[in-house]
């Protein structure tokens, strides 16, 4: 597990000097300089970025997410195992669970450190990135497990078996973190994390604008649950939210070095347990899409999807296509809130207020912008946006019409988004003949083995409480 600490090792060159046999010198002997406890927010900022966008958007949860939401086929491995409703326990986000709680430890040292008090105090933009970061990945945690540490997470050995709290506590807890965070970067602060932000480079009006955009997220993530006014809330927040694509919150720092290199890259390269899978593949078919042939790989001229469920191993990819590397690269970015996201969210609370025409603008300007992300040329737009089962006119626009275009909008980077919108609206029809995936994640095993207080739940078949989606109970475990 990567701390903060293993970053800064190199600290301990500026500490090496002569020593005599004074009581202050006997103290540097008996420190371990290798184990710093005073870290720079500079040093630490980076970490957390990465952790959240590499470590969280960016491995297991997000490859499991995309064979149970049928983006992709797993064809070797655990993510076959998934796909063929084998070994669906415990062990199989047991790290990811670790590292996201890792994650929110280290932001709550840049909080602590930049608040008042704090030895860096008055570093407001960094401790209100490290509010909205630490906002975020709760957002993931409690989408997957449904209920998760909240109030008392991240208090290491003063707290190891932290209780348990449900999904509306936590997303009350944090939307009280994001307008925490909101206002933080509206402050004068005493320093600017410039370069060591990589997403926003310092530019603290962009970083307000992306937790304006995941606030549009989680109320409309509870629009089965919430208040009707959470609809009034999705609205209000995309309009405070990205002007244009360039705005959108999307890390694009990859680099190609060994451990540098994009995540889904790493993972296609390394290993190619996915292939494209048949669910969305059909989908896009049926629309004609021209995302398809960008996306995915041919095996003699033919695209040949995987079907979910009952596809032979093929982790050579010689019987189903695999993902494109003319698509996916080291350097591909990672997109966490887009902008063409908030004008689908946009797009489906219009409707829901029966604001048609401008639920019809917000959709045809989300396909849009997803297209121009996807970098399909300007002519196949404008044919694709002329279609009459793409651009069905505000009189025929429909919550499954907006649901589906987002979907394939969040192949192949989204999956976790894609995953927990499909529970939140049951689209798109899974094909899975082995039945639906479950409706939760399992608790990690370490968890299990040592906090008492983790719920004793049927993760398969109860649903987190965002939905109220009644799914069949037929699944292999």
């Amino acid at each position: 597990m990567k701390t903060i600490l293993q970053y800064v090792t190199f600290v301990t060159l500026t500490i090496l000097v002569p020593l005599s046999c004074s009581e202050d010198a006997m103290d540097k002997v008996d420190t371990n300089h290798n184990d710093p406890t005073e870290v720079p927010i500079k040093l630490i900022l980076p970490q957390t970025i990465m952790s959240t966008v590499f470590g969280l958007s960016g491995n297991d949860l997000a490859w499991f997410s995309s064979v149970f939401v049928e983006q992709t086929t797993g064809v070797h491995g655990q993510l076959e195992d998934a796909d063929k409703r084998r070994a669906i326990n415990t062990t199989m986000l047991n790290n990811i669970w670790n590292e996201m709680f890792q994650t929110n430890i280290d932001l709550d040292y840049i909080i602590e450190r930049g608040s008042e008090d704090g030895e860096e105090e008055g570093y407001w933009a960094a401790v209100g990135i490290a509010k909205f970061l630490k906002a975020y990945n709760f957002s993931l945690a409690t989408d997957a497990w449904g209920s998760i540490p909240f109030s008392e997470a991240g208090q290491g050995s003063e707290n190891r078996t932290p209780v348990f709290e449900n999904e509306q506590a936590v997303y009350d807890g944090i939307f009280k973190l994001v307008n925490e965070a909101i206002g933080d970067m509206q402050k004068t602060s005493v320093g600017n994390p410039g370069n060591v932000d990589f997403i926003y480079g310092g530019d603290m009006d962009l970083w307000i604008k992306a937790a304006h955009g995941f606030k549009a997220r989680c109320f409309n993530r509870l629009s089965n649950v919430g208040p009707e006014s959470y609809t009034d809330s999705v609205i209000a927040s995309s309009a405070l939210s990205f002007a244009d694509a360039s705005e959108s919150f999307i890390f694009n720092q990859f680099n190609t070095s060994a451990t540098g290199q994009s995540p889904w890259y790493q993972e296609e390269n390394d290993r190619g347990h996915h292939a494209v899978s048949k669910t969305i593949d059909d989908i896009m078919v049926s629309l004609n899409d021209p995302r398809r042939t960008l996306w995915f790989a041919t095996i003699d001229d033919e695209i040949i999807p995987a079907p979910n469920g009952t596809a032979i191993s093929d982790q050579a990819h010689n019987i189903y296509s695999r993902i494109s590397f003319d698509y996916l690269t080291a350097l591909s970015p990672m997109p966490v809130i887009t902008y063409d996201e908030i004008k689908f969210l946009e797009a489906e609370a219009l409707l829901r207020k029966g604001m048609t025409e401008e639920a019809n603008t917000s959709y045809l300007t989300a396909v849009e912008e997803a297209l121009l992300r996807a970098e399909v040329a300007e002519t196949d737009i404008i044919t694709y946006l002329e279609q009459g089962n793409v651009n069905v006119g505000s009189s025929n626009l429909t919550k499954q019409t907006i649901l589906t275009q987002k979907y394939i909008s969040f192949w192949l980077f989204q999956p976790i988004e894609a995953f927990s919108e499909y529970r939140r609206t049951g689209v798109p029809v899974l094909q899975n003949p082995l039945g639906l995936p479950p409706n939760r994640f399992p608790y990690g095993n370490d968890e299990v083995a040592s906090n008492p207080n983790v719920p004793d739940i049927t993760y398969q078949t109860k649903p987190v409480s965002y939905t109220h989606l009644t799914l069949p109970t037929k699944r292999i475990v």
